[in-house]
């Protein structure tokens, strides 16, 4: 078997590059490193057993050490609040109907008018209240208000 490890790091490394290349999300570049170390100690005849273990031993070193060199570039984007956002949790006024089948609808909410759908798909009148959900786009996502709910 030991005559075997270099074909098999060798595949172990054009694999790593081949899913960092499809996926380019820092996926198996932490393992490359530590597929050529063995690379090398294979051709060198060192033991199978000292070789999985540091390549398992390196791959997780470069992850720990890059994912705080890269931690910046790996920070989810964060969402900028709008104006807009000060209507969810409000009380608009159905102006049209609203019809996710259609799709149709408007809402009055702060002296403005938005396109609107229902977060639960039904059909709300014209001139029912609604309360804001959410904000998609330029779409408020609404729920009905019933008497008993509100």
């Amino acid at each position: 078997m030991l005559e075997y490890m270099p074909y098999i790091w060798t595949a172990v490394l054009i694999l790593c590059v081949l899913v960092e290349a499809a996926t380019a999300g820092l996926t198996a570049i932490w393992f490359m490193p530590a597929a050529l170390i063995c690379l090398i100690l294979s051709i060198i005849n060192i033991g199978i057993g000292v070789q999985i273990i540091l390549f398992i031993a390196i791959g997780a070193l470069m992850l720990i050490l890059s994912r705080t060199a890269f931690k910046k570039f790996l920070r989810k984007t964060k969402k900028t609040p709008t104006n807009a956002d000060r209507f969810i949790g409000q009380t608009a006024l159905v102006t049209a109907t609203i019809n996710n089948e259609q799709p149709s609808g408007e809402v009055l909410v702060g002296w403005q008018r938005w396109a609107a759908r229902s977060d639960d798909g039904s059909i709300i009148p014209e001139g029912a209240s609604v309360k804001v959900i959410r904000i998609e786009g330029v779409k408020l996502i609404v729920h009905a208000i019933n008497a008993a709910n509100e």
